[in-house]
């Protein structure tokens, strides 16, 4: 991806800046993530503690690749590889725009929870926050979603817009066809189910139920457990290197470590600012979007390209888009 929006360096910056657009209105915004990195992310290095460097290599002709040497395959259903080249991706990339085009406004409870997939907060960006307070408030007493599509890292994302607690709330969305349903897995059929073991395990369920969640309880075991070793190893001076001159891998999105980023909502949302919108117009429908995540794309020598068939099956998935 030659374009990234990164996640930011330093706590509550934003790393993707765009407007919120439906009709006639037009509101700033600004992304920060909603998740922290998990603590056990850990990186690879050799036992000296240096960080590892990635190369591609080619076994059928035993030698490593240069980067000029490398392409994208995509893999069709019966075998055959494809081969495709920047320049052919280029075409076919989403334009880069900065807006979250909002074409549907639904209840929350059309959407499936299966459906989510990363949140992210969204704040009002520059000075005027009116029309901002307008859409969350709003949204939040209809209790309506805004359905939409953006372009982060020159890829297309299907977004909802949802609104708690004032603060507007961006979730990325996963394609209908990337979605198995209980009949792919032949699970729709119900069973006949004895009368006995229903009603002891309904006495189960009812000896752990609870008027509400306590989320605290719902702990990261493995992650402390990783800490805790971390940090007994650090302070026993047992495995601890200094390493000079690694490079920082690219941060995922969402995974940013950003801190208090209430805090910073807070500030944005302060209500002196003011802001004048015009009237909405009629929203458009809804276009139709087809899903290319479930494509599998592989590296490839390019001097394999003679050897590999330039043509897919009628029945190959469609290639995905450019990461």
């Amino acid at each position: 991806m030659p374009e990234r929006d990164r996640e930011p360096a330093a706590p509550g910056r934003a790393f993707w800046s765009g407007t919120i657009t439906f009709g006639l209105v037009s509101i700033p915004v600004d992304l920060f993530a909603a998740v922290r990195p998990r603590r056990t992310a850990m990186k690879m290095v050799d036992t000296k503690g240096k960080a590892l460097g990635r190369q591609y290599y080619c076994p059928k002709d035993n030698k490593k690749l240069a980067n000029d040497e490398i392409a994208r395959g995509f893999e069709t259903e019966d075998g055959k590889m494809v081969v495709i080249d920047d320049e052919e991706l280029e075409a076919v990339a989403p334009d880069k725009t900065r807006d979250i085009d909002l074409r549907r406004f639904v209840p929350l409870e059309q959407i499936p929870p299966m459906y989510f997939q990363r949140p992210y907060f969204l704040a009002p960006s520059g000075k005027s926050n009116k029309a901002y307070h307008v859409l969350a408030e709003t949204m939040q007493r209809t209790r309506r979603v805004g359905i939409g599509s953006f372009v982060m890292r020159d890829h297309e994302y299907l977004v909802a817009i949802l609104s708690e607690g004032g603060v507007l709330r961006a979730e990325t969305l996963r394609f209908a066809d990337e979605l198995h349903t209980p009949e792919d897995l032949e699970l729709a059929k119900r069973r006949k189910v004895p009368r006995n073991r229903a009603t002891a395990l309904a006495k189960e369920i009812a000896a752990l139920t609870r008027d509400e969640l306590d989320l605290h309880e719902l702990s990261d075991q493995y992650a402390a457990a990783i800490q805790e070793l971390v940090e007994s190893k650090q302070k026993n001076g047992k495995d601890v290197v200094r390493v000079t001159g690694a490079e920082d891998e690219d941060a995922e999105a969402g995974t940013s470590n950003v801190i208090d980023l209430m805090a910073v909502l807070r500030r944005s949302l302060s209500p002196k600012a003011t802001v004048t919108t015009a009237d909405q117009s009629a929203e458009p429908p809804l276009a139709q979007r087809a899903s290319a995540h479930g494509a599998r794309k592989r590296p490839i020598s390019t001097s394999s390209r003679k050897k590999r068939p330039a043509m897919a099956s009628k029945s190959s998935k469609r290639p995905a888009a450019r990461k």
